[in-house]
């Protein structure tokens, strides 16, 4: 299982002091305490990710976090912008994340950006497209069905694993 988060979403899942936490809450206890891992990589996800790089560095010591190199979802990136262009599209470098990583889900309480995320441009066929979680009531997201390639193998943390997230939790 693995997930990406947008970047506006960061603080609902990883600060438990921010209004809505809790709404989101299962997801950091799904990286924290059970299979999941987050997936990140490419320039601009990598700039607005800056105040939690060392946290991701850290979850990828742990084996929480798989990157993906920049370049190939910059060029993913990119060919998005290519093929939309709407004022409402300004999440082409998660796009390019989702394409390059086939993620199956995506963490994110950008409504308007959910169009974009399961755009048919980008996801054919619909199998293909990635599912969102937008709080609680998306739980049942969290499961191994949802498990990308990229992170297999996704298995529960291990001792010194837990030593390293305990940092976080």
């Amino acid at each position: 299982m693995c997930i990406i988060i947008d970047t506006n979403t960061l603080a609902l899942v990883f600060d438990k002091t921010t209004t809505g936490h809790d709404e989101f809450k299962p997801v950091f206890d799904w990286i924290f305490n059970d299979k999941g891992k987050v997936v990140y990589g490419g320039t601009k996800y990598k700039y607005e990710l800056k105040k939690y790089l060392s946290f991701f560095n850290e979850l990828r010591r742990a084996n929480k976090a798989v990157y993906i190199d920049d370049e190939k979802v910059d060029g993913a990136e990119l060919t998005a912008s290519k093929m939309i262009e709407d004022k409402d599209f300004d999440d082409q470098h998660i796009v390019g994340l989702l394409i390059v990583s086939k993620c199956k889900l995506i963490c994110s309480h950008d409504k308007r950006a959910y169009p974009f995320f399961k755009h048919d441009l980008f996801f054919t066929p619909a199998s293909k497209k990635p599912k969102i979680y937008s709080g609680k009531r998306n739980h049942d997201l969290l499961a191994d069905r949802n498990i990308a390639e990229i992170c297999q193998p996704c298995l529960l943390p291990n001792t010194s694993q837990k030593k390293i997230l305990s940092k976080f939790n």
